[in-house]
């Protein structure tokens, strides 16, 4: 059956990245859900070949896999994790957010999900903004410096002094209350829709964030790191000369 026949529930059970998709055009799956997609580009008089297409670009728009990360220079992944960044925060949570509002009952696991999300998501949105701020501006200055665009490097690199890569490396964790939140959702039972949706798109997420992590120790860590004792050692070499 073509895509544009299916109904809103179909589509979300069939995967979670339709759901997004869905998300984004602010179709309420509660209201449309036995609706078909056609029937909802009727109502919203939405141009029919155009919603196709954005369907068809979130297949395509699939992620990096690790061996074509660990071609790209520092520059171009710190690009990739910042994208990564922002995907995160204005499309994944904001989403599994929406979903677990949609939760209905007056269990514990419920209460506690609707609790604790909030607090995850703004834990989250501070990590990703001192990692930026902190972190990443100071490897982008390295990456500056070695390309000769730095005016003063040393004053640049003095104003961000108390980082150190190393022990940055070392600590990279999750920070933030990831824990709870993996324990709460592996307790939602899959029978019920909604719950069994919350379910799969954490987990998406949480499998998307694990890899993310892997190529911030794998690759980002070790690439900031050696560039890091390159540029040092240049600058000693050039205080010892002068």
């Amino acid at each position: 059956m073509q895509i544009i026949y299916k109904t809103i529930s179909t589509l979300l059970a069939e995967s979670s990245t339709n759901g997004r998709v869905l998300y984004r055009l602010g179709v309420d799956f509660e209201i449309y859900y036995h609706q078909t997609l056609f029937e909802v580009c009727e109502v919203f008089k939405w141009n029919q070949t155009a919603i196709l297409k954005a369907f068809e670009l979130e297949k395509i728009n699939s992620k990096l896999t690790y061996g074509e990360l660990k071609k790209r220079s520092l520059g171009q992944l710190m690009s990739y994790l910042k994208q990564s960044h922002v995907i995160f925060i204005k499309e994944y949570l904001p989403y599994i957010g929406i979903l677990i509002d949609k939760l209905k009952g007056p269990g514990p696991l419920i209460k506690d999900l609707k609790l604790v999300f909030p607090l995850f998501f703004e834990d989250f949105v501070t990590h990703i903004h001192q990692e930026e701020d902190g972190l990443f501006d100071y490897v982008k200055i390295l990456v500056r410096m070695e390309q000769g665009k730095v005016i003063n490097p040393l004053k640049k690199l003095f104003s961000l002094r108390d980082i150190n890569l190393e022990t940055s490396a070392l600590d990279h964790k999750d920070e933030y209350e990831l824990g709870s939140m993996r324990a709460l959702v592996a307790e939602l039972p899959e029978t019920e829709f909604m719950m069994g949706l919350v379910k799969k798109e954490f987990q998406l997420f949480d499998e998307l964030l694990r890899f993310h992590a892997k190529i911030e120790d794998q690759l980002f860590f070790p690439k900031s790191i050696v560039l890091e004792k390159k540029i040092w050692a240049e600058i000693d070499r050039f205080s010892a000369d002068n």
